[in-house]
């Protein structure tokens, strides 16, 4: 593909389907952690660093804050609903997913589905096949992996050209992860791979394309989270 070819909408007579996403699911603590936090300073505090292992409060906690749903409209552009969420997406369409891998946890790994706040299971092969990358990678032997696919079927239905928009969403909602890492006391790596191979031996969909990784932990200090808030969600 040209580096310069540009997305353009398009717009078919059929609305556009989504990869189906799992119909059995687990769901996450139902408390979550809000903190008392300046978005400059989580902008100055941010750093690349490997941490411990991360509790399910404070994975439930680092999920929903980098993707609860704030707005659904059914009259998107394309025939599908439109979304707002924390991370910007071309469209609203948010076809990024995420996959939790935890290096230690067998029972916190799943797909994570938004709308349910829960995982969905996944092959255990896949925990293997991200332990042995990240340990190559980044050299962790603890903490958690969040690998993003892309339903990228989904933005060829809607946009031709959309190479640049799958990784431009790929992007912005792992900086966005980073940020609410930061702002929980919690670390974060942006991996620089694209995980295929994971999300294959993880028994994720096969249309689902591989964009990037970030691995997440327990910090020693506790920055922000030292002033914190808890509220329920349904």
């Amino acid at each position: 593909m040209p580096i310069d070819a540009e997305p353009s909408p398009r717009f078919g007579t059929e609305a556009p389907r989504r990869v189906p996403l799992p119909n059995k699911w687990t769901p996450l603590p139902r408390k979550i952690r809000e903190v008392d936090a300046v978005f400059l300073d989580i902008l100055r505090d941010r750093r690349s660093a490997v941490g411990g292992p991360v509790g399910s409060d404070d994975l439930s906690s680092l999920l929903w804050h980098a993707t609860a749903l704030r707005e659904r409209r059914a009259d998107g552009r394309f025939g599908i609903p439109w979304e707002s969420r924390p991370a910007p997406s071309a469209g609203g369409l948010h076809a990024i997913r995420i996959v939790v891998l935890p290096l230690e946890d067998t029972a916190q790994a799943g797909e994570y589905l938004p709308d349910h706040h829960a995982l969905a299971p996944i092959d255990l092969n896949g925990i293997d096949a991200n332990r042995a990358s990240v340990a190559e990678m980044i050299g962790a032997t603890t903490g958690t992996t969040l690998q993003l696919a892309c339903d990228f079927d989904l933005l060829a239905a809607c946009y031709d050209s959309p190479e640049t928009l799958m990784w431009r969403d790929a992007g912005t909602l792992a900086v966005t992860i980073a940020f609410v890492a930061t702002a929980l006391g919690m670390t974060s790596v942006v991996l620089g791979r694209t995980g295929g191979s994971v999300l294959r031996a993880a028994g994720i969909d096969s249309r689902l394309a591989a964009v990037g990784a970030v691995h997440v932990g327990a910090a020693i200090a506790s920055g922000y989270a030292g002033s914190r808030t808890i509220k329920a969600i349904a």
